[in-house]
């Protein structure tokens, strides 16, 4: 009999983390454009091909454009959000979204907030920190159960997958 791990829970941090990375990526991608609407004209009524670029600004209106797409397209809004929604696809499907991932978002969050300490930029490290939270064990000691691949790979386990204790098995 082969021992693994514990089988994936769905984990309240883990959710949490799911949905704290949604409303943030959210408000990145449809509130900031929102916010800078009289410039996103400026950009439809120009055209936009090569609207933005890379050269550093020379005059009020080139920063203003590389801000606005800095604050939109350019920004982590988008893969943000779609982190949030693969973590809450996870957490939904009882999948373990791996502590490795939520050490590289916390990482990441702890370089923007001392680089930018005065951002809503806080939230970045409170994702990874609850998806660290979310992989591990709900309480220590909890009795590992065996499980079989094919039960595993569906994440959750059938009482046939669970051997009784007492029960001689045909002796």
């Amino acid at each position: 009999m082969t021992l693994a791990h514990t089988p994936p829970s769905k984990s309240p941090l883990t959710t949490a983390a799911g949905w704290i990375a949604v409303a943030f990526g959210t408000v990145h991608v449809v509130v900031a454009p929102l916010d800078t609407s009289a410039t996103w004209k400026e950009v439809w009524a120009a055209g936009w091909w090569n609207t933005f670029t890379l050269d550093p600004p020379t005059t009020f209106g080139q920063a203003e454009l590389s801000s606005v797409f800095w604050t939109t397209l350019g920004s982590f809004g988008v893969p943000i959000l779609a982190l949030g929604c693969h973590i809450l696809w996870s957490a939904h499907r009882h999948q373990r979204v791996p502590g490795r991932l939520g050490w590289l978002v916390l990482l990441w969050g702890v370089a923007f907030v001392t680089a930018l300490p005065a951002s809503p930029g806080w939230t970045i490290p409170v994702i990874g920190a609850l998806v660290i939270a979310g992989d591990r064990p709900r309480r220590p000691g909890r009795p590992v159960v065996p499980t079989t691949p094919a039960r595993e790979d569906r994440g959750r386990l059938d009482v046939a997958d669970v051997p009784r204790q007492g029960v001689s098995r045909g002796r």
